[in-house]
């Protein structure tokens, strides 16, 4: 996707500066449309895996990712490089044609918050290291764990009813609720 975005980034600035308009407008539509196929393709896998191990699909509600303040050139990289959102969607609608079902829980204080204690820990570029219990990993394993365990309180258990778990900080992670899909 990087490619792709970056490619179609340099096509353009040199199209401005030749002033090539019209052409600029077929590469706007072409560009969006290979996006589109590739975010198919990889929303199709996701599905696919969660329908082969009969599982379901935990998102994080992304929420001020694109509040990162690096710079220009690493903005661009970052936002224009990758449409979470648009890729979320595609994931939510594959999922439910085949009723599998999609949670989004938050992802608020994931890598910092020790996945084995609970207790918050340090974290240094992609390190993670909890004072408490000495437990060190990457910072995103610990974060992807930390979403597993919120995720797990929407798991039901033998007929039981699901709950709305809390977080340490007693923040209530809201269920999505379920849409039925028209045919």
């Amino acid at each position: 996707m990087r490619r792709v975005k970056g490619h179609y980034f340099w096509l353009r600035r040199t199209l401005q500066l030749k002033k090539a308009y019209k052409t600029l407008k077929k590469i706007g539509h072409k560009e969006r449309r290979v996006v589109n196929d590739i975010l198919h393709k990889i929303s199709r896998a996701i599905v696919n895996e969660a329908l082969e191990n009969d599982s379901m699909i935990v998102l994080g509600n992304l929420k001020g990712i694109r509040r990162n303040g690096k710079g220009r050139r690493f903005n661009r990289k970052l936002n224009n490089g990758f449409p979470y959102y648009k890729l979320s969607q595609f994931i939510e609608y594959k999922a439910r044609w085949l009723g599998i079902k999609v949670i989004k829980v938050s992802e608020r204080n994931t890598s910092k918050i020790c996945h084995k204690c609970g207790r918050k820990g340090i974290r240094v570029g992609s390190f993670f290291k909890c004072p408490n219990c000495e437990y060190s990993c990457n910072a995103d394993y610990n974060g992807a764990m930390n979403i597993l365990k919120r995720a797990v309180g929407y798991m039901p258990i033998a007929g039981a009813p699901l709950t709305v778990p809390r977080t340490r900080y007693d923040e209530v992670v809201k269920a999505e609720k379920p849409r039925i899909s028209r045919l």
